[in-house]
């Protein structure tokens, strides 16, 4: 049996498919009764599967189909009963994606520290989460209950762009909450992004591995760590996240581990680490493991902790700053960017904005453009202003941000490069032209610039003191 005929199998045991339900938020029975909106699919016969990887969005009424097909099972970060809270933990190595799947047991002891200190940082906060060990990492997942103190909390943090907001309101006639999920989905990615912070800080010299928040690769692009939240940083409604027990398919669809046709995606708290790698490979395990382990995500109505731990931080601070600026909007920020003398920027920055398709997705090419504009006098508004004129402008997208948004994706990520420095956790000791060069990011020649000298940390500090004043465009 090829791979998608064995996953099939596998989802015909009853118990598979009751736990798949069950972190659907329902029962095999009555898949339209599901609290998550939706489901997805990838990989299976027909080899599913969106450009950039993604998962192919399906209703919940196709839930057997998708079982029978044999694809990766992935259901709705957007729930009715509330707001799934997730991080994601990945180990990557681009130069070798298939290590996680042909040597899981040395990739998963790397990421242990992390996974520890993660799970430290959730119970400080007293946040229980479902800990999903997957095919390269684990997702730590908690849902704030709708109509509770945690999800009001989310709701008030959140500042939803007004772009992604119209697309909310847009979805109100077939889902009449889409506009308060999308905004406590905003706000549970602004708490996990200052969860990521204390992680990244308590595991500095105590990992053999680098640890990102931004998947900015180490220099020599070797293994790292990824605390991934890009989940935040798109519309609700075109996110998902991996189901329990379902199959793990992107090693075989993607080429990278074709002798590891799957793996299932299994509870991590259910058996030793040891065991877990190796019933992960054996459906007869996993079914009989189903059988017993139940993988409800927890309910939380409240963190006060948490949510107090945020606000005087000065992540939040920074986040308040870069709501408030007002937007000049995409074509300002656009023409301010052609006002400026030639030569005055490196060409890791105007190489990108003038050939960003796919150049400026990439978070190492995106940390270069924010940092040194921003370094230029440019407020972070300003900056995603003009990534997301960018974004908009015809480059043979596609359908990108018609599933997506530009305005969302630029400001989640300019937020993140330049609030991780402003807090201080990047340093930009690796902020040079010789570690840009290693990532490969760099365009080659002499432009004349060394990134070294444009890394804003006069800026940071001035904003940090709050003596920085609000403008919106670069002189």
């Amino acid at each position: 049996m090829d791979a998608p005929d064995q996953v099939g199998a596998y989802y015909r045991r009853p118990a598979v498919r009751a736990r798949i339900a069950e972190y659907c938020g329902g029962r095999e029975e009555d898949p339209l009764g599901f609290s998550s909106t939706g489901l997805g699919g990838y990989g299976g016969r027909r080899r599913l599967r969106m450009p950039e990887m993604a998962v192919v969005p399906f209703g919940n009424g196709d839930f057997a189909r998708l079982l029978e097909e044999g694809v990766d099972v992935s259901r709705s970060l957007a729930d009715r009963g509330g707001t799934l809270i997730q991080l994601d933990l990945d180990y990557v190595n681009r130069l070798d994606p298939g290590e996680p799947y042909r040597d899981p047991a040395r990739c998963f002891d790397r990421l242990e520290p992390v996974h520890r200190a993660v799970c430290a940082a959730f119970e400080r906060f007293a946040v229980p989460t479902f800990v999903l060990m997957t095919g390269r990492g684990y997702h730590y997942t908690a849902r704030a209950v709708r109509g509770a103190r945690l999800h009001d909390d989310l709701v008030s943090i959140a500042s939803v762009a007004p772009p992604v907001r119209a697309r909310y309101e847009a979805e109100q006639a077939r889902e009449p909450l889409a506009v308060s999920m999308g905004q406590a989905h905003d706000g549970a990615g602004r708490l996990l992004e200052h969860l990521a912070h204390v992680i990244v800080r308590s595991l500095r010299g105590r990992t053999a591995i680098p640890v990102t928040i931004a998947d900015v690769p180490p220099p020599g692009q070797g293994p790292y760590a990824c605390l991934d939240l890009t989940a935040y940083g798109d519309p609700l409604s075109s996110r998902h996240a991996r189901c329990a027990f379902s199959s793990h398919q992107k090693a075989w669809v993607e080429g990278i581990a074709p002798d590891r046709p799957f793996v299932l995606a299994l509870p991590r708290d259910a058996l030793d680490r040891s065991e877990l790698l190796r019933a992960r490979r054996d459906p007869e395990s996993a079914a009989r493991l189903a059988a017993d382990t139940s993988v409800a995500i927890p309910d939380v109505t409240d963190a006060p902790g948490w949510v107090a731990a945020y606000a005087r931080s000065a992540l939040a601070r920074f986040h308040r700053h870069f709501d408030q600026t007002l937007p000049a909007g995409p074509e300002a920020a656009a023409g301010a960017y052609l006002r400026l003398a030639p030569g005055a920027l490196p060409s890791c920055v105007t190489g990108p904005l003038g050939h960003p398709n796919p150049a400026l997705l990439v978070p190492t090419a995106l940390r270069a453009v924010a940092l040194v504009l921003w370094a230029g006098g440019w407020e972070a508004r300003a900056v995603s202003d003009l990534v997301r004129s960018r974004y908009e402008a015809d480059h043979g997208w596609g359908d990108l941000w018609e599933r997506y948004s530009a305005a969302a994706r630029a400001d989640f990520y300019v937020r993140i490069i330049i609030g991780a420095v402003v807090t201080g956790l990047d340093d930009g000791s690796d902020f040079l032209c010789a570690s840009h060069q290693a990532r490969g990011a760099c365009p080659g020649g002499d432009c004349g610039h060394e990134l070294g000298r444009l890394f804003p940390a006069g800026r940071a500090a001035r904003l940090a003191a709050g003596l920085t004043r609000t403008v919106v465009l670069a002189p």
